[in-house]
């Protein structure tokens, strides 16, 4: 089974996951956008190309809009100009990209694939494989759970456990025990465990290395890369994941 793994925005903190994944010998893929983000400080040029000289930079549009609720017009400038921006810095094609929100149709989709990208990232959380690499969905987000995360609406206040009863469907068709529902590391390495065992193409952990941050989550993402270390598996960035794998496309 292949690991890979992308973080989103492109914020000065995916440098310190950055040397978390080289610790355990995992790979990412950082999604970057020149808007920035969350009032966070955001990578500047030279931390980009020096990012993926070690690992892979992939575009996620411009300002990072809702691509699927925007003109035809602005949508397509969005994706293009994102992929010169990103070949700009770091003089190497970008063939990686991310769709802000996960939101695409297939009209987003044709632009993505007639800039020249050859793979194209969505939300959509567990999951191992995929048919369309212009969609790729994702393993786990790296996020709070059981809970609902504090300081945000993402959640109605009153729905304590949200993210629990978000995947409580797809976790449950999976067999995964109630009790490693209690943390969000523990809900990882049954998924893992789950993927492994089951023989999958590959497990994607995906997040925003703020969200990391601000959840104090670190400690967590460093456990879990341990782990998924000790299990042997192939580290790769995305585009790896297309390229080099292409019977994990199904």
């Amino acid at each position: 089974m292949l690991f890979t793994t992308s973080w989103d925005d492109g914020y000065v903190l995916d440098l310190a996951i950055a040397s978390l994944l080289e610790k355990y010998d995992c790979k990412g893929t950082f999604y970057i956008c020149p808007e920035e983000q969350h009032n966070r400080d955001m990578l500047k040029p030279e931390q980009i190309k020096d990012l993926n000289s070690r690992h892979e930079v992939g575009a996620h549009s411009m300002t990072h809009p809702k691509l699927t609720k925007v003109s035809l017009d602005e949508a397509k400038w969005e994706i293009e100009s994102s992929k010169k921006w990103i070949e700009e810095i770091t003089g190497e094609e970008c063939k990686s990209f991310c769709y802000p929100f996960g939101l695409h149709n297939d009209e987003v989709k044709g632009f993505v694939r007639d800039a020249g990208f050859e793979n194209a990232r969505t939300v959509e959380n567990i999951k191992f494989s995929s048919s369309d690499p212009l969609a790729m969905p994702t393993s786990l987000q790296i996020t709070p759970f059981p809970w609902r995360k504090k300081w945000t609406l993402w959640w109605h206040p009153l729905d304590h456990f949200g993210p629990a009863r978000a995947l409580y469907g797809d976790i449950r068709k999976l067999g995964i025990s109630i009790k490693s529902c209690t943390s969000w590391l523990s809900l990882a390495k049954a998924i893992f465990t789950y993927a492994k065992k089951t023989d999958q193409p590959y497990f994607h952990l995906w997040g925003h290395s703020h969200e990391v941050e601000k959840y104090k989550m670190w400690g967590q993402l460093e456990s879990f890369l341990e782990f998924v270390k000790d299990e042997g598996v192939d580290g790769v960035t995305n585009g790896e994941l297309r390229i080099g794998a292409s019977e994990n496309w199904r």
